[in-house]
């Protein structure tokens, strides 16, 4: 695509002995046989500069002009504007003014999730999840092809999602890093093979967490169905076993923060308890199970109420993060309109499609009435989310990918429109998906900023997504830990 500079084998001498030397004074544990070593190690020992760029900087909030980076081992060396340094270089590539932001961060993406399964046994009903190394290859080209370098995978089954990170930390497998947690655990009545671990008596939910811990996860995910027993059960099993803690809770996220989970995923703060006493036995006696939860509890909520402007505030007080997920409502809520609904189905894997488009998918057995109500909501809940964000909420961007008709990078940008819809500001939405992400991963040291020492994570644009997040589907190239990926030729690859 960029046609760099051929230097000369003095040059390449030079940069190579340059090489050597930036690794052993920046590379911390060499020759430690760690997943990030091992990953270092990997990439090519060329030196190169990238330059003639604008840089967009979500923290500082400005544009700087004529910028240029300097890439060797995985990370980037150096960061300045102006006239490029002379080097030598191995390469130099001129970007002809396009716009950079360092890799996008999606903390919702089931890159290995593959089509759901409905099997009937002894007359009760078998869900299950069907894992392919296709579909998870075809997802984390996807991402990468939008720029997403870095996710958290908050569900799936356990060794095949620590597989999935530890092989693209080798280079086995391209795709953007990860954190990663197993199945889901929870109390359902409905058995879910590979993506739910339920509790009982004699599986209870301290040894779960530890099964899950030993697997090699970075997390667990705390589900709907626990009681507030169970999830503080399971926080401190989290704790005992040194890993972080997600909740797609059920009861109030008050009780949540009071709990100490490290995470809630989805605006859907769906507790009866958060509700008006006046409108509360109503819901209870006439709601309906299932998906139809995500536009009736909000058709009874009232933003002004003191309940729910408690919990704002206790959850902006608290070191909880969230990740609001509006492009998985928002597709459920818009699903009796195709045009919207599938926009980037094209770059889903067919057989995923297939799946929601004949068995799973959240609006299933949704009448025209249920569909006016679910887009009669979406204006509160999107000022439920701006709320967060007024009061000073930890908010990243997740898209809940593997799930129905959510395609795998375009629904980081759609979730990304969704919240400057939502009234957030551009700035602030990058940062929720680069260096505010990075922070609340635990990463921040490593990813979500141009900068030295960071990993050499970056995605370049022909249009300025200041003035138009869909300026990511104009990405021309894409750094993932120095490797140079041509998005055009990634999207190519999986439409195909």
């Amino acid at each position: 695509m960029f046609t760099p500079r051929q230097p000369t084998l003095a040059h390449r001498f030079a940069c190579s002995l340059r090489t050597i030397i930036f690794c052993l004074l920046t590379c911390p544990g060499l020759g430690i046989a760690d997943d990030n070593s091992v990953a270092a190690q990997r990439a090519s020992d060329t030196v190169r500069l990238y330059y003639n760029f604008k840089r967009i900087d979500p923290v500082a909030e400005k544009v700087i002009p004529a910028a240029y980076v300097v890439v060797a081992n995985n990370r980037i060396q150096a960061v300045g504007s102006g006239a490029p340094p002379v080097g030598p270089f191995d390469e130099a590539h001129d970007m002809q003014g396009h716009f950079a932001l360092p890799g996008l961060i999606d903390t919702h993406a089931h890159v290995t999730l593959g089509p759901v399964t409905v099997a009937v046994e002894d007359g009760i009903p078998q869900l299950g999840v069907e894992y392919d190394p296709a579909i998870t290859a075809h997802n984390a080209k996807g991402l990468l092809a939008y720029g997403v370098t870095t996710i958290r995978n908050p569900g799936g089954d356990a060794a095949i999602n620590v597989a999935y990170k530890r092989d693209v930390a080798a280079g086995r497998l391209l795709g953007p890093e990860a954190r990663v947690a197993g199945p889901v655990i929870d109390r359902s009545a409905t058995p879910f093979e590979g993506l739910a671990d339920l509790v009982s008596e004699d599986r209870p939910i301290e040894a779960i967490v530890r099964e899950h811990a030993a697997a090699g996860v970075d997390d667990v995910k705390l589900y709907f169905s626990l009681t507030a027993e169970d999830l503080a059960r399971g926080q401190a099993a989290a704790e005992q076993y040194g890993v972080g803690s997600i909740g797609h809770v059920g009861v109030d996220w008050r009780t949540a923060v009071e709990i100490g989970l490290d995470a809630l995923v989805h605006a859907m703060p769906t507790s009866p308890d958060l509700l008006n006493p006046e409108v509360r036995d109503d819901y209870l006696q006439n709601r309906r199970p299932g998906a139809y939860e995500f536009f009736e509890w909000w058709e009874q909520a009232d933003l002004e109420s003191e309940p729910i402007r408690d919990m704002i505030a206790t959850v902006a007080a608290s070191d909880i993060t969230i990740d609001a997920t509006l492009i998985a409502f928002y597709l459920a809520f818009w699903g009796d309109q195709p045009a919207v609904r599938d926009a980037y189905l094209e770059l889903a894997h067919p057989k995923m499609v297939q799946n929601w488009q004949t068995l799973f998918r959240f609006d299933l057995g949704w009448t025209a009435a249920d569909y006016a109500r679910a887009k009669a909501v979406w204006p509160k809940i999107q000022t439920f989310v701006k709320l967060l964000h007024n009061a000073g909420a930890k908010l990243t961007l997740g898209t809940d990918q593997g799930n129905p008709f959510i395609a795998p990078g375009a629904s980081l940008m759609q979730e990304m429109i969704l919240h400057q819809q939502a009234g957030l500001p551009d700035y602030a939405i990058l940062r929720m998906a680069t260096s505010t992400a990075a922070e609340l991963l635990g990463m921040g040291q490593k990813t979500g900023k141009i900068a030295p020492g960071y990993d050499a994570d970056m995605v370049f644009l022909k249009h300025n997504p200041l003035e138009d997040f869909k300026a990511l589907e104009t990405a021309t190239l894409v750094l993932h830990n120095g490797q140079a990926l041509e998005p055009e030729v990634l999207k190519a690859e999986i439409k195909n």
